[in-house]
């Protein structure tokens, strides 16, 4: 084995940590601090790098992949953990390095007769000893991360005792800091984190690492003025709702486990980095654009951009928009990087990289906790379909009441309902492909020029079955001018279509506000619509500032 080991790392409970809270400065501060910890590592200059000389291959989202001297890995692992921990005071950071010589034998492994986990288990091992050496060291190197992850059992903590005071912010700690300007009691955590959430960089207005490399590139001519806490980000539209938007590759794990050198790893891993803060930054400045002018405030606040991974707040009128936006620059820019690197000359699936979003949609004053783990579950959902499509997918959860909950299918059943006999009937067509999702965006957008008080009546009446919300639409877009009604039966046909395209197998009504899916295999056949889905989309759509949805005739 070569004098140079591989080191691989990946932070603990990393949600956890950053929303602990739903303060923006606490947010924004401790996604900070955990950034400054990767920039560490980073740096080329800095101490880490200049005592070790250890070269980064990676090093995103929490995640990190090194490669170092055999002698000067355990201290180098040492290091590290000791640095997080410095940093946040909390946050603790699972780190492996290779120790040992791989068995570079293919064990044998029984092809016939297996299914399920169990075959995919096989194919995945074969493919690990038939890419060559790389690929097999990462495959192991990466099993002890898990299993070191899985098999930790101390957690670093503060001592709180019965009488002390607890912290105005995480209401777990004790206080040690009274900051007379906000009148507020923090705990050295929040402390912390406050005051670097807080902080301005030398030569900037703004703060965070990648809201200042979003004005880097999109700056010039404008005045910055960034939301200082969560109501000030949605406070310009006509009711407080916040998204939280997360985005993540799909099957990237694969496409690395492809790479046959660490060169080609470390080229790869920089091209994703680089093409996900692009796409992001040109889809927020493309469909932000009116809000960054002048003196309003910027709608948005970006909390981390992984490798493949975004992380972000925003008003909730931006929401579908930017991620549709979003997903359309990553899947073509990171393709074409795929294949200028990895030398493919094919434009098949294996040269196709997606994503998946999930957006939940909030009250702002609902825990944003919740709102991370709600978003969670739904990407899930979204990778599911992403993966049974070959595409990349979204989905959209939006509570017009806050409900105290973490897990998505309680809410979602709630647009599942049987009325009576065998009739069931589904209110949604989420997750949607990304093809899919663009015809719903532009389905939303003619939505919301509807009169507000036509939308809500339409959303009453899907709840109350299939020939009753039917006849009930029918009558409202007959009463509409000749243009209007073509321009609305267009937009539910094309909703129609995005459920059952070709309407095959399918049974439609007139207008198709309804289509009949019969390859459900969960309780029968049901009745799916993605009129909801456009209806909620165009009731946040018209939230946006200075919207005028409202149109004569309503």
């Amino acid at each position: 084995m070569d004098d140079e080991v591989y080191l691989a790392g990946d932070v603990d409970s990393i949600q956890d940590y950053v929303f602990e809270t739903s303060s923006l400065p606490q947010i924004r501060g401790g996604s900070a601090l955990l950034q400054r910890c990767e920039d560490a590592i980073r740096d080329e200059k800095g101490s880490l790098r200049s005592r070790y000389g250890f070269e980064v291959l990676y090093c995103a989202g929490g995640s990190f992949l090194l490669k170092v001297k055999r002698d000067l890995a355990p201290a180098v692992k040492r290091e590290i953990e000791q640095l997080y921990r410095n940093e946040t005071l909390t946050v603790t950071v699972t780190v492996v390095y290779e120790d040992g010589p791989v068995v570079a034998e293919q064990p044998r492994l029984p092809a016939d007769g297996l299914d399920g986990w169990a075959l995919r288990l096989v194919n995945a091992a074969r493919a690990s000893y038939e890419g060559g050496d790389f690929p097999l060291r990462m495959a192991h190197l990466m099993a002890r991360l898990r299993e070191a992850k899985q098999s930790r059992i101390h957690v670093p903590f503060f001592q709180a005792h019965p009488f002390g005071q607890r912290c105005n912010r995480c209401g777990k700690r004790m206080v040690v800091h009274i900051d007379q300007e906000l009148g507020e009691r923090l705990c050295q955590v929040c402390h912390r984190r406050d005051n670097e959430g807080r902080r301005h960089a030398d030569g900037y207005d703004l703060r965070g690492k990648f809201n200042r490399e979003f004005w880097d590139v999109y700056g010039s001519g404008r005045r910055p003025k960034q939301p200082a806490d969560l109501d000030t980000l949605v406070q310009k539209g006509t009711r407080g709702y916040l998204a939280f938007l997360h985005a993540d590759g799909n099957d990237i794990g694969r496409l690395l486990g492809r790479v046959r050198k660490d060169s080609d790893y470390k080229s790869l891993s920089e091209a994703l980095i680089k093409v996900t803060k692009d796409a992001l930054y040109d889809a927020l400045n493309e469909v932000c654009r009116d809000q960054l002018e002048g003196e309003n405030t910027w709608p948005f606040d970006i909390l981390n951009v992984g490798g493949d991974d975004v992380t972000l707040l925003l008003h909730g009128g931006y929401a579908w928009e930017v991620a549709v936006k979003f997903l359309e620059k990553f899947e073509e820019r990171a393709s074409q990087h795929m294949r200028e690197i990895m030398r493919w000359d094919d434009t098949g699936t294996d040269a196709h990289v997606t994503a998946s979003c999930a957006i939940v949609i909030a009250d702002v004053k609902f825990p944003v906790r919740y709102m991370q783990r709600l978003t969670k579950g739904l990407l899930g959902k979204a990778k599911r379909t992403a993966k049974a499509r070959r595409s990349s997918a979204l989905t959209f959860l939006w509570l017009p009441e806050p409900v105290a909950s973490e897990h998505v299918e309680p809410l979602l059943s709630a647009y599942e309902t049987r009325l009576g006999g065998a009739e069931r009937i589904s209110l949604l067509g989420r997750p949607y492909t990304l093809e899919q999702a663009g015809v719903l965006l532009e389905a939303s957008k003619e939505l919301a020029r509807q009169p507000r008080s036509l939308r809500h009546r339409w959303q009453e009446v899907l709840s109350k079955g299939v020939m009753i919300s039917t006849s009930l639409i029918a009558y409202d877009i007959a009463r509409r001018k000749r243009a209007e009604q073509e321009v609305m039966l267009t937009t539910l046909e094309r909703l129609a279509v995005t459920l059952s395209p070709g309407a095959s197998g399918s049974r439609q009504l007139s207008p198709p506000v309804w289509v009949l899916d019969t390859s459900s295999s969960d309780g029968g056949p049901a009745w799916r619509t993605a009129f909801m889905d456009a209806l909620e989309l165009a009731e946040l759509h018209a939230m946006r500032p200075g919207w005028e949805s409202e149109v004569s005739g309503g």
